[in-house]
């Protein structure tokens, strides 16, 4: 039931989400009226505005124009539902009052990264509101668990601060060498950025794994879509979300899987 709630949740959540991704790019309010075709621009009524759902009923079409509906929005939505219903099932306890705390932090923290993620691969930016927003979101975060946490017997290199402190330095500076020294054709400088948040997030030495996972997947899909013909050697394909990615199934592995994860990496 609990998983129940997170998913839907996070299905109204991303729904929102969306909302910001389209509003951000044209600098309108994110709270400023209903949502509205962006073809026709016919206010979407509330019952064809159900996560999900009215995208199938509406055979991804607006009732009023019959333009087609992006894929991005049942792809945000049905993503932010499947996180939020993982974090509810691998980090939320009813009885530990720590693991509200620590929900509260991924759930925002994970709505950052989706609007990162859909931004960027939509528009080939990345959102640096929602970057820095999300940094210090997570450095807030780190202080005030390693302030509960403390034990005069701890040392200051085990703490989650320095860990995340040390991941976003080395994230950071693999990125911003390959943006400098190729001049932005292997990664923009927006990556290196990005890299920080990541970093810190995961922290040190998980941001080995999360390199991993997010250039693999980045390499399925550029693979993808070069056998399908939808773009060639020479295309750019956005890697930020990719990095999102890598850094969401990071801390759910080694949430997960943590006995066998930590001889690795």
């Amino acid at each position: 039931m609990i998983i129940l709630i997170f998913f839907i949740g996070g299905l109204i959540t991303g729904s929102f989400l969306n909302v910001v991704v389209y509003r951000l790019n044209l600098a309108e309010s994110m709270f400023a009226g209903r949502s509205m075709c962006p073809h026709c621009k016919a206010k979407i009524r509330w019952y064809d505005n159900i996560p999900l759902l009215s995208f199938v009923l509406l055979r991804a079409e607006c009732r009023d124009c019959k333009g087609k509906i992006s894929w991005q929005y049942p792809l945000v939505e049905f993503l932010t539902g499947l996180f939020f219903a993982l974090i509810g099932m691998c980090f939320f306890s009813l009885t530990d009052y720590q693991s509200w705390i620590e929900t509260g932090f991924l759930l925002v923290l994970f709505s950052a990264l989706m609007v990162i993620f859909a931004y960027d691969l939509k528009f080939m930016e990345i959102p640096m509101i929602f970057l820095w927003a999300g940094i210090g979101w997570t450095l807030v975060f780190y202080i005030y668990f390693d302030a509960v946490n403390f034990s005069e017997f701890a040392s200051m290199f085990s703490s989650q601060t320095f860990s995340g402190i040390i991941g976003a330095f080395v994230a950071w500076v693999f990125f911003f060498s390959m943006a400098f020294f190729s001049k932005e054709k292997w990664m923009g400088m927006g990556d290196a950025y990005l890299a920080i948040l990541v970093g810190l997030t995961v922290g040190w030495p998980k941001i080995f794994l999360t390199l991993v996972l997010s250039f693999l997947s980045g390499a399925i899909f550029s693979i993808f879509l070069i056998l399908s013909k939808k773009k060639s050697m020479k295309s750019q394909v956005p890697f930020a979300p990719f990095l999102v990615i890598g850094t969401i199934a990071t801390l759910f592995l080694y949430q997960a899987f943590p006995q066998y994860l930590k001889y690795l990496f």
